[in-house]
Order: structure tokens, then sequence, then C-alpha cells
């Protein structure tokens, strides 16, 4: 068996049992013809019928294009079948399309929550119709001839959360029987209803917080926040840092303990949307500083600043955090909490909702869940793991080596921990981008299928960077819809993830939206605004091939101050200075790229694109400085 991605095609006749009592001979007569036109459309679609029990057909698709065109054409020539039948003869078909998660047997059949959801999908849709969930229709808008109804959140059978759907019409038009938009006076009363509940929301939370000791700072907390536009995805949101916490064990090499356990209780503050949670990478140069509250908050452009101490004897841990407004320096919580090694996530369960309470955000019962779910209580495990994770920041062959060993043994001691698979992901994707592996495509097989094993298991602490690494596969395989669709639910997982919006902006990179790729970065670059060299690289290049030479150049300006060795950012910098007409320039950034890469061939460069004209723009812009 193997767990993939795929578009799940589900369609059933409408009314099969009334229309047989009528006339069964014609109707499976009518079942039979609609059977050859499901399967001519669906493998010339690159699709692959899974079962036609029945009156239902079930079929895979690598792609959601693939699937929604396949759909499309077949209630088109079943519309005309039924041109000249009766009304209460016509045969009519629903049809389900979902991108999701498949397992997928030796001899082909697939199973799991893609498979139900897309089978629910079909019972939304009207006879004639076509409806599909919102991971489907985020990766077809724009590449079809298709017009999209959205029926907003339903509640379906045995599946946890709500499916956004919507309904499909070709050339943007309803298809037969297809429910039609609201009216005009129904979409004003839906308007004002919605409304209304916002401001009785808005007035309880007002009461609730007006008579509270902490009234005073909650008041200026929210004045601060709503006289500030929005400005990107996240705005709008506290924003806070978790400063690396201190490792007081009286051991140096035990400081990895303490970065870890930050990391961790970013990435679990992360998953909070009602919090905005500046990245690990960002605060890391912030530890041990003896900076001012103040000048880290202007520098890392937080309203609230956690910091605190890690202290581990003896298989105890105690850890002390403190929360405080940054520009006033006020005490808003402090908490210590210690305890045996096994009760180390507990213990930032209690830290994370603590600091949440304490900036009193609203919390959904699924984020409660989300924050709630443990990683498998091994301690060795997740030492184990801690040290792979900071060995992987190191840009070294070696590092990544003994990284690969140490997650190794996490997984010989405890197989289903995801956190070890999602850090093996990581280690094997960073071999293949960094050049370490001859064979590419084993290494990202095995990158893939550890992502995979990561997101099977119930640690959904997890699942948000199993998702991001499969985006950053796909999109290297140039799986572009995949790619995008892994990134969007990294994201939900963790709105604070910077590496999951980094993700996502160089796959709408690649796919030439370059717009959508500058605000992913942008984002992604608010919440680490620090930065590693790909994000500078990613970040540039959108710019440049949006034509905004300016702010190209001034991105790569600001990364190469702080990774003078990354050549590809010399490379985004020699095209834009030469675009702009900066010809000398241009030629320097040019020498250093050679300097720092003396193999390096215009002829790779943008090969991921996945318009020609956008890699021929690039690569002529770098002949034009000297490459």
């Amino acid at each position: 068996m193997k767990q993939r991605l795929a578009a799940i095609l589900a369609a059933d006749a409408a009314g099969y049992s009334r229309l047989m009592s009528i006339d069964d001979r014609a109707t499976v007569a009518a079942l039979d013809t609609a059977r050859a036109i499901f399967r001519a459309h669906i493998e010339a679609h690159q699709g692959r019928v899974i079962d036609m029990a029945g009156d239902s057909v079930l079929a895979v698709f690598d792609t959601a294009t693939g699937a929604v065109a396949a759909a499309l054409a077949v209630q088109a020539e079943l519309q005309n079948q039924i041109a000249g039948v009766p009304e209460d003869r016509r045969m009519r078909f629903r049809i389900g399309v979902h991108l999701g998660d498949v397992i997928e047997k030796t001899d082909g059949s697939i199973y799991g929550d893609g498979v139900n959801i897309a089978a629910r999908l079909q019972t939304i849709a009207a006879p004639g119709g076509i409806c599909v969930s919102d991971s489907v229709h985020m990766v077809v808008q724009g590449k079809i001839d298709a017009g999209f109804t959205y029926l907003g959140e339903r509640t379906v059978k045995n599946i946890p959360r709500p499916v956004g759907v919507h309904a499909v019409g070709a050339g943007g038009q309803p298809l037969p029987g297809e429910a039609p938009s609201p009216s005009a006076r129904v979409r004003r009363w839906r308007r004002m209803r919605v409304a209304a509940f916002a401001i009785i929301a808005v007035v309880a939370l007002v009461a609730a917080f007006a008579f509270s000791p902490a009234a005073p700072m909650f008041r200026d907390a929210w004045t601060r926040l709503a006289g500030k536009p929005a400005a990107s995805e996240t705005a709008g949101r506290p924003t806070i840092a978790v400063l690396p916490l201190t490792n007081q064990s009286g051991d140096a090499s035990r400081d990895y303990f303490s970065n870890g356990i930050t990391e961790d209780i970013i990435n679990a503050l992360g998953r909070f949307s009602g919090v905005t949670v500046i990245s690990y990478n960002a605060v890391q140069p912030y530890k041990g500083s003896a900076d001012g509250q103040t000048r880290i908050s202007h520098e890392l452009g937080v309203r609230y600043i956690a910091q605190g101490s890690v202290r581990q004897v003896e298989g105890k841990v105690r850890v002390a955090v403190e929360l405080a407004d940054a520009a006033n320096g006020t005490l808003l919580w402090s908490d210590r909490v210690e305890g045996e090694g096994r009760d180390l996530f507990e213990m930032q369960d209690r830290i994370v909702r603590s600091i949440v309470g304490a900036l009193a955000v609203n919390l959904t019962k699924l984020e409660l869940q989300r924050v709630n779910a443990k990683p498998v209580d091994s301690m060795q495990t997740y030492d184990l793991v801690l040290r792979a994770r900071d060995l992987l920041r190191q840009s070294d062959q070696g590092a990544n080596r003994r990284a690969r060993q140490l997650l190794g043994q996490a997984m010989s001691l405890t197989p289903g921990d995801a956190e070890a698979q999602v850090a093996m992901a990581d280690a094997e994707f960073w071999r293949v981008e960094q050049g370490y592996v001859e064979d590419v495509a084993a290494a990202l097989r095995r990158s893939e299928e550890h992502a995979r094993k990561a997101l099977s298991t119930d640690e959904t602490r997890a699942h948000g960077r199993a998702h991001s690494a499969l985006g950053r596969i796909y999109t290297l395989q140039g799986h572009y819809e995949e790619a995008l669709a892994q990134s969007k639910l990294a994201i939900e997982l963790n709105p604070s993830d910077a590496a999951a919006y980094s993700s996502r902006g160089s796959v709408l990179l690649y796919m030439g939206k370059f717009d959508d790729a500058i605000a992913a970065m942008e984002t992604s670059r608010q919440l680490d605004p620090r930065g590693w060299p790909q994000q500078g690289f990613t970040t540039s290049m959108a710019y440049f091939m949006a034509g905004r030479l300016p702010e190209a150049i001034a991105t790569t300006d600001s990364y190469v101050a702080r990774n003078p060795g990354f050549d590809f950012l010399y490379v985004v910098r020699a095209a834009a200075l030469a675009e702009a007409g900066r010809l000398e320039e241009a030629r320097i950034a040019a020498t250093q790229a050679r300097q720092l890469s003396p193999f390096f061939q215009v002829d790779q460069v943008g090969t991921r694109f996945k318009q020609p004209g956008d890699m021929r723009k690039i690569q002529e812009a770098l002949r034009k400085a000297g490459l």
C-alpha cells in the first residue's frame, strides 16, 4: 500500500430505482451508455476508472484539473444523450470531485477520507451537476472554462471537519438542475444576519473584559491593534515573539534542548489562528541578548514578548516563562512548571494555553484539539529529534549525515513518532536541494514517504510541517497544483509558519503568479524578518519577474548582507541590475556569482518556470549581465 495525493471523482445516477421501476430495460441500456461515456472521458483526461458498481462511478486522477475537465465533458455529453428523452425518464448523474490523500493498494483500489469526501460531494450536487471541494476549487480556478458557485461549508457524514463546497458550471454558466445563486435580497438578508451576529459578538467580548482587572491592558492592546491597517494575511492579530529559552542546566552542550523546546512552543502557539507568532529563525539571534524589550519589539515588529528558561537535572525539567507587553514593559503573565521528562509535552501545552489566554484570544474547539494533541511519550526519542533538528539548520553535508543517523535511532526507538518522520523528510529534501545526492528521484521519494508517514499518525503537531515538506517536494518535481494544495493545508494548520508561506510563494512564482507569490513571501518575511537565503531568493525573483526592479535589487542587497555566500542572491541581483540598465553594477554581481559557483550555467536558471517565456526572461537578463 502507498499513500499519495490524488483527485477523486465519484458519481451516482439520480433516481436510479425510480427509473428502473418505470422501464428497467431502457434504464440498463442508458446506464451502459453512460458508463462508456464516463470511461472514455476519464481515460482521455489521464484518469483511471476504479469501480463502476451498480449505478455509481469511482475514478482517480493525478491532477484536479483533469478530474474537473473530465466531469464537465461527461455532463455535457450526457446532456446531449438525453435531449430527446421524456423528462421523467432522463438519467442524470451527480458528480463530486475532491483533492486529498488516498491509500492505494497494489491491486489499484483506493481508500481513505479523500474517497469518502468525493462520495459525499456527489450527494450534494444537483442531478446533472458537479460539486467540488475547496482544495479542488483552489487549484483549478482560472485553468478551465468553468464557473463556480460557492455553496458554503457543509458537514458531511463521517468527516470531522466541514467541507467547503463549490458547484461547477461549464463556460461560467450553471449546469441543468444546478442550484442557482441566492437572490440579491437573500444575499442582503444573509449579510445583515452575519453583521448582527458580529455586532453581538463584539458587544459580548467588550462586556466580558470591561469590568475585569485587566481591562486597561486589553483596551490598550486592542486599540493599538485596531489602529493598524491590514498589510498582509496575518494583519489584525496579536503578534508575539517567543525569545529562545535560556539553558540553565549548567551544560552548554544541552543548548539544543532549550532551543528545541522554544521551537516547539512557537509551533504550538502558531496553530492558534488568532495569534501571529514570529518564527524561530527570527528570534534565535536574540538568545542571551541584553537588548531591551522595546528595541526587540521595534526590530521584530511585535506587540508581546515571551521569554524564560529551561532547567533539566536528573530527569526533571523546569520551564519558567513570562509574557510582557513589549511597548511598556508591563508583565502580563508568568508561570513556572516542572515535572518529569515524560510530562514535558503537557507542560508545553499549559504554557501555550496560558499565553493565549493572557492575550484574550477566543479559541475554537478545533484549535484546542490541535494544541492538545500529544507526541509519542518517549523522552529519549524527543531528545534525538531535537539534536537532529539542530544539525539540520547547518548548511553542511556532514551535519546532514549526522542528523539522519540520529533520526534513524529515534525511529528505531519509536517507529510511529511523527516529529522524527518530518525531520527525516526535511533531511532528505535538503540533501537534494544542496546537491548532496546523485539519485535525486530516490531521495525525493524517501522524503515524500517520511512526510506521508508523519501524516498517517495522530500527532497533529507535526502535520503542518509535513504538508509544508510535501509542498517543497512537489514544487521541485514540477507538480505545482499538488504543491499549492499542500502549502494551503500547512498554512491552515499553522497560520504563523513562515516556511509554509515561503513554500506557497515558491510554487506561485514558478506557476507565473508573481503578485500572489510576492504577497505570500512578504507574509513569510513578516513572520520571519531575518529570514534565510532561499526566502530572499524567492522574494527577489518574484519582484524581478513582476517587473518591480528596485524592490528586487533592495531585497537581494538586504539578504546578501546576512548571507554573503549564497550564490543565487547575486544571480538575481545581476539580472535585476542589468534589466534596470545598470550594466556595470550587474557585471560586478555576475562576477561575484561566478566566484561562488565556478560551474554556474545560465541555461539551468529558470527551468522550473511553467511558462517558457518566464525562463527566457531571466536567462536573457543574465546574459546581458555577462553571465
